[in-house]
């Protein structure tokens, strides 16, 4: 039987809005304005940890679960069989099975892309594979990435999946985890700013594992050619317009240290030489920088943490005023954030308090916005307006 749960969340309208460029990010911090009335509807669970979630054109929903299965929720019903995945993963600390993404050319090979984590806890990195959904089932699975160097830790592996308009797609692969892991002998986050190492940066590969001949670093020699972009902490959120080809990234900071980047080829995020977060251990300083002309800057920096989780455009019309802009998905401050963006820049932001950590967003074939919360009994929302 579907449990079903309305709650109204009065809050007012309001937006804020600040002047930003390159070197000059929207600064959030203390109380943030709050969106409008919506209505939360619980449409599916209990859900084991899950992490990713996309929608298929018959307007059904595929979710991953961390332990290592698929979940289909169709009609607005959650399946009662889980889907094991065809591949041995590590469930421990952050890892398990992570992102699921849908192949631009789905109608016509009905591929579906997976981000997982692999390995042991003293040798563990991130893999992404590849499956054919065929009638409830995945067949022909094949690994087709995984991170060149393994880590010693259950933290950091990042692990969004996104589709170019060119059909690439791109991966985001955390740092390597916070002080005292080591890689290399050194802290282990420094490896965000080494392009010999895949950590704390953003691939781009084909759709079969392969690298495109555009790639920014892919005839560099002290290089790994995957790499599309570096100087990332753990990004967790990525999206990207269809229309325009902007691309959009959130990565966890240290503490008060969270970003929004817009993201682009070639470029150097900064993480951990400049930062606006401090230490988790003891509140100290990192990077004694928040900005350098040498890096990009954030186009948003959270000040109090907000742990992004998905992001996704919102594309509906149930709230035309969020037409065109960010939903970022909460961990730690348990909300949405509705951030208007302009040209490369964030001006806005919105709150909708949620009251669970939100693990990731999607709107889905009905136009309707979708969250997942997390942990051991997560669920399937729907938000809508509130009802009057």
């Amino acid at each position: 039987m579907k449990y079903l749960l309305s709650v109204v969340v009065t809050i007012c309208i309001f937006f804020s809005t600040a002047a930003n460029s390159q070197n000059n990010p929207l600064i959030s911090r203390g109380t943030i304005p709050l969106a409008e009335e919506v209505t939360l509807t619980s449409v599916a669970g209990p859900l084991e940890y899950p992490w990713g979630i996309t929608s298929l054109p018959d307007g059904s929903f595929l979710i991953t679960q961390r332990s290592g299965q698929l979940r289909i929720v169709k009609d607005g019903k959650l399946l009662a069989d889980p889907i094991g995945f065809p591949a041995e993963i590590l469930f421990l600390g952050q890892g398990g099975l992570l992102d699921i993404a849908v192949s631009p050319t789905f109608p016509q090979d009905q591929m579906l892309y997976f981000s997982y984590a692999i390995g042991n806890m003293d040798n563990n990195r991130l893999a992404i594979g590849r499956a054919k959904w065929n009638n409830g089932k995945l067949e022909n699975f094949e690994e087709i990435f995984k991170s060149a160097q393994g880590k010693n830790n259950g933290a950091h592996f990042g692990s969004r999946l996104a589709f170019l308009p060119d059909k690439t797609l791109l991966a985001t692969i955390g740092d390597g985890g916070n002080p005292p892991q080591e890689f290399l002998d050194i802290f282990a986050r420094e490896q965000a700013q080494n392009l010999q190492t895949h950590f704390g940066s953003i691939i781009r590969i084909n759709g079969d594992g392969s690298i495109p001949d555009d790639n920014p670093f892919k005839n560099q020699a002290d290089a790994l050619p995957q790499i599309w972009s570096f100087g990332h902490r753990n990004p967790q959120g990525l999206v990207i317009d269809q229309q325009s080809g902007e691309i959009w990234s959130s990565e966890h900071g240290p503490a008060g240290g969270d970003e929004l980047n817009r993201l682009k080829a070639g470029s150097n995020y900064g993480w951990p030489r400049v930062t606006f977060g401090r230490d988790y251990r003891d509140g100290s300083n990192i990077a004694f920088k928040i900005e350098d002309p040498e890096f990009t800057s954030p186009a948003l920096a959270w000040l109090d943490t907000h742990a992004p989780g998905g992001l996704a455009f919102y594309t509906g019309n149930a709230f035309p005023e969020w037409k065109g802009r960010l939903i970022s998905a909460g961990l730690v401050s348990e909300d949405l954030r509705v951030i208007q963006i302009k040209d490369d820049a964030a001006i806005g932001e919105l709150r909708i308090p949620i009251g669970e950590r939100v693990r990731d967003a999607e709107v889905g074939q009905d136009g309707s916005l979708y969250i997942l919360t997390d942990g051991p009994k997560g669920r399937l929302l729907r938000i809508d307006p509130a009802k009057q």
